[in-house]
């Protein structure tokens, strides 16, 4: 699994919880993570994996709900933490789904362009060159998302930092 593929199934699980979840091997889909990518990334996503196998579909849907729809400072809207309702934040939110569009992204959901999970799967399909201009302005939210969840002991944190190690390799 390569660093796209790991991405995608990142953000996948960023996603609110789904009860075929439950269904799927992630275990052994992310076995090779460790053997091609790295250790620390199949750690990570091995003990989120092992959370959501131990955790009842409905703590799991609560928990999610508890940590990024009502708690301000985890939430997956890149740029809100820096600013929150402003007006600037339309203007960031416009420009990041023109350049979604321009690079081949069309958005079928209803969730703001700089939702993380979907801001994850325009990573996924993205041109090297697209990812250097789009990512860096981005690293610093995911960072703070990072270390927020951290705060809470999170097991989600181990999703974002994983993430973080993804996109920091694909930029040049």
């Amino acid at each position: 699994m390569g660093n796209r593929e790991l991405l995608h199934l990142i953000s996948i699980l960023l996603q609110y919880p789904d009860s075929e979840w439950k269904e799927i091997d992630f275990e052994s889909g992310i076995q090779d993570v460790a053997e091609q990518n790295s250790e620390e990334i199949y750690q990570k996503l091995k003990s989120f994996i092992q959370f959501i196998q131990q955790t009842p579909m409905d703590e799991l849907k609560d928990y999610y709900v508890q940590t990024f729809d009502f708690n301000e400072k985890t939430n997956l809207y890149l740029s809100y933490s820096k600013m929150k309702e402003e007006r600037e934040r339309g203007v960031v939110l416009v420009e990041l789904k023109r350049f979604y569009e321009q690079a081949g992204l069309i958005l079928e959901s209803d969730e703001l362009p700089d939702y993380f999970p979907l801001f994850l799967e325009f990573i996924t399909m993205a041109k090297d060159a697209e990812i250097a201009k789009v990512l860096p302005p981005f690293l610093p939210a995911v960072e703070k998302l990072r270390d927020e969840l951290n705060v809470i002991q999170s097991p989600y944190t181990h999703l974002v930092d994983a993430s973080l190690v993804l996109l920091n390799q694909l930029l040049p």
